[in-house]
């Protein structure tokens, strides 16, 4: 927040945020959403009315106006109104009820989202009936910015949408001159951001009813007004949500807006000239389909989940083959590797008529350099191809024996060496491994210091020890005798209260004079030595 101006007057110029580039925002309002979607539905139905159009919101044995067109609010008619007494300022049968769908508007809004990122690539929903766009540098693509500002007011009217369109520096801003103004297209620079903001109403900035009813009680009803008001009484008065709103349509707060993703599925479809059931032709169409979609997915710099394949056969049901790999990949070569066993299995048919291939899951995936270059970490590169490697590997073991067939170990957190290791289906994402390990007295194990080889039942043992605590000097283990040269511990290790009540274990590690290291456990209350696991 800028303090460059004095406490008691608000500064109406915009602040500089420090980019290269003066941000442009713009903002799309949509004048009459509900009515309009639920009239463009009914034209694609075939059954248009020209009658006034009343949307009733029922909530129990409530009903009320949730929306109206331009004529029944010349008539009388509001939200929130009553639906009987609305309905009474027609005469019978002059008037259209429908129900309201708001569920159905904000899916919709957010379609119209996607649609708009053909004008810019950052584009918020904004709930109920708006949309934020930065158009920072996206003019000259279209010729200016009244240019860009008709396409979008156009494109939506094409649509049977009513809209306003503001072009503005900040968000705030043109979200106000949009819901504000009346204009059908308002664009203004940085020098002007002041004089358009002041004969605005207040609700133009967004503000909740609780911040709006102080300031109308006092006759506050235009932005002009609440700018002549001294800046330090504004929070005191009428809370921070009022002077930040303030600050952001000037440019003295910071503001952002959160963009949507277009989800466009991912796919390759091909439709061919009469049916074929040589698997060959149909093989090699996967393959050109694989190609384009790893070309796809590297432009969005993301990776494969599950991949899924159709078929549709002539006289069958579609064939439908997936794919799903534990690691995200877009390397068309190991995907085709997973599907050639089950596209050998396929039953064609009289012949396949179409082949379609999907992505239907797939996630970001961090840059990474293509090319190691010679002053590069060669190691750093091994691993990389070893760890890819292994991911191949079960790739194809998960989908050759199936889900939940191959398991990888998943450290979890648990004090117990037992219950440490939790087993988890190689083709899913494993849990995050805790960093905490084992540990006595506060001091973090290190991996050093667990067995390679943890039996599942520890093995019970004689010893022979000075005192409880140690040293060992001897240890009877399978029906043999050893004598220990080294003794480690010991390392204690309590029971986890939140399971209830268990035994405390003392661990030593303890090396033999066959040279082998044994990972002893003696349990305090009932007493006894335990084997729970050996270096291998």
């Amino acid at each position: 927040m800028s303090n460059s101006h004095s406490p008691h007057q608000i500064d109406r110029s915009p602040t500089n945020t420090g980019t290269s580039r003066p941000r442009r925002a713009m903002a799309i309002r949509l004048t009459g959403w509900p009515i309009d979607r639920f009239r463009r539905r009914e034209r694609q139905r075939g059954s248009p009315d020209d009658r006034p159009t009343l949307l009733i919101d029922r909530q129990g044995q409530r009903r009320t106006v949730a929306a109206c067109c331009s004529r029944a609010a010349r008539a009388g008619a509001a939200p929130g109104m009553p639906a009987a007494e609305a309905r009474a300022l027609f005469p019978p049968g002059a008037v259209r009820l429908a129900p309201a769908d708001a569920p159905g508007d904000r899916r919709a809004l957010r379609r119209l989202a996607v649609w708009a990122l053909r004008l810019s690539p950052l584009v918020e929903p904004q709930e109920p009936d708006g949309l934020l766009l930065d158009v920072t540098g996206c003019a000259r693509a279209f010729g200016g910015e009244r240019a860009l500002a008709e396409r979008a007011v156009d494109g939506i009217g094409s649509l049977g949408i009513g809209a306003r369109v503001a072009v503005a520096p900040t968000f705030t801003a043109a979200g106000a001159l949009a819901r504000g103004s009346g204009a059908r297209l308002s664009i203004i620079g940085p020098s002007e951001l002041g004089p358009a903001l002041e004969p605005l109403p207040l609700g133009a900035l967004g503000l909740a009813d609780a911040d709006l009813a102080p300031l109308a009680s006092l006759g506050i009803e235009r932005i002009g007004q609440l700018l002549d008001l001294p800046r330090a009484a504004l929070p005191a008065r009428f809370g921070a949500g009022v002077l930040l709103a303030l600050d952001r349509a000037l440019g003295h707060a910071m503001e952002s807006i959160l963009p949507i993703e277009d989800p466009e599925p991912v796919r390759a479809h091909r439709t061919l000239e009469g049916p074929t059931d040589r698997v060959e032709a149909v093989e090699g169409i996967v393959r050109e389909q694989l190609a384009s979609i790893a070309s796809r997915l590297a432009e969005r710099e993301s990776g494969v989940r599950s991949l899924r394949v159709d078929l549709a056969r002539s006289d069958l049901p579609p064939e439908t083959l997936t794919v799903t790999v534990g690691r995200p990949t877009r390397d068309a070569r190991h995907l085709w590797r997973l599907l050639a066993p089950k596209l050998e299995r396929a039953h064609l048919g009289f012949g396949v008529e179409a082949v379609t291939t999907e992505v239907t899951a797939a996630v970001r995936l961090a840059h990474e350099q293509c090319v190691h270059l010679p002053s590069g970490s060669a190691d750093a590169a091994t691993d990389l191809d070893a760890d890819r490697a292994a991911s191949e590997c079960i790739d194809t073991l998960a989908n050759r024996l199936g889900p939940g067939r191959v398991l990888r170990p998943v450290m979890v957190p648990s004090h117990r060496p037992e219950r440490s290791v939790a087993l988890h289906d190689a083709a899913e994402s494993p849990p995050p491994a805790s960093s905490a390990s084992p540990s006595t007295g506060g001091v973090q194990a290190t991996p050093s210091d667990r067995p390679t080889v943890l039996f599942d039942r520890p093995e019970p043992a004689d010893v022979v020890a000075l005192t409880p605590d140690g040293p060992v000097h001897a240890v009877r283990f399978r029906g043999e005798d050893h004598a220990v040269i080294a003794c480690i511990g010991p390392e204690r290790i309590g029971s986890e209260w939140w399971r209830g009540r268990g035994s405390t274990r003392d661990y030593f590690r303890v090396q033999t004079e066959s040279g082998v290291w044994l990972w002893l456990a003696r349990s305090i209350e009932p007493g006894g030595w335990r084997v729970h696991g050996v270096w291998a």
